[in-house]
């Protein structure tokens, strides 16, 4: 069953990149690339302003990220100290018990070379003997030893840590430096896209989508269409007199005398209009 799970999964690999590599396969990418395009063409500016806004916004969600980061090593880091404060506190002490125990010892352990027999040590008031007084030193200086590598390691932590912080608080300023800038930049682009608007408001032509620009290109197409009718009509009208309309050729006396034309005068002519006919 394995097998035949890989088997049809590497045949439909090798399908999509035969597919990939046709023809068909081109006009799929273009074809996608070109919805691609006009989606992205339907964008009205106010849209993109309005978009790169919240994208601007989502930055303070990215700065809050750091800021509990730094929060929260700065805590770390403050018990940290805390503890390398204590440690430091107990080293000293510890090295002040040793130093004063092993004066004490060396003391006793004089006094035995120089034959006065059998001495003690007395130390925090307590007597021990010459040999308990020493495997006692050994511990203090073991554990002097111990505490000193303990506070190296704490401080290497603080150290480590301390860089950490630095750069994120570097990245909280330049969060806000950037989100600063970022803002300017998008008001800038919007004082730009009102003074255009405002221009193409302005204009016989305006390329903007808007109601005024919808408006302004119906006036024209109509203005258009009232232009191309009278050239229409004025063609049709030349040279041809007016339907149901004699054509008249007399002088006004000559119409007032009845008809009558003077000596001399030329014969009158009447062109009636015939209308076209139906057939």
């Amino acid at each position: 069953m394995f097998k035949k799970m890989i088997l049809v999964a590497v045949v439909g690999a090798v399908a999509v990149a035969a597919f990939k590599s046709t023809r068909v396969g081109s006009y799929v990418r273009n074809e996608l690339r070109s919805i691609r395009e006009a989606a992205e063409d339907q964008v009205s500016p106010e849209q993109e302003i309005a978009r790169l806004r919240g994208e601007v916004k989502l930055l303070d969600e990215d700065a809050l990220k750091v800021v509990k980061q730094l929060a929260r090593l700065q805590s770390d880091q403050a018990d940290l100290e805390a503890r390398h404060k204590g440690l430091q506190a107990r080293a000293k002490e510890t090295a002040a018990r040793k130093d004063a125990l092993a004066a004490e010892a060396r003391a006793a352990e004089a006094k035995e070379k120089a034959g006065e027999g059998t001495t003690f040590v007395v130390f925090n008031d307590h007597r021990y003997s010459l040999a308990a007084a020493k495997l006692k030193l050994k511990d203090l200086v073991q554990g002097e030893k111990d505490l000193a590598k303990e506070v190296a390691v704490v401080q290497a932590k603080l150290d480590s840590q301390q860089r950490i912080v630095d750069k994120l608080e570097a990245q909280r300023l330049e969060a806000g430096r950037l989100k600063a800038t970022l803002e300017t930049t998008i008001d800038e682009l919007e004082v730009e896209y009102q003074a255009l608007k405002l221009k193409q408001m302005e204009s016989a032509y305006q390329t903007d989508g808007s109601r005024a620009a919808e408006i302004k290109e119906s006036v024209a197409a109509l203005r258009k269409k009232l232009d191309v009718q009278r050239r229409e009509l004025a063609m049709l009208q030349d040279g041809q007199a007016p339907i149901g309309e004699a054509a008249v050729a007399e002088s006004v006396d000559e119409i007032v005398g009845g008809g009558k034309a003077k000596a001399g005068s030329a014969a009158v002519v009447v062109t009636p209009s015939v209308p076209p006919s139906d057939k």
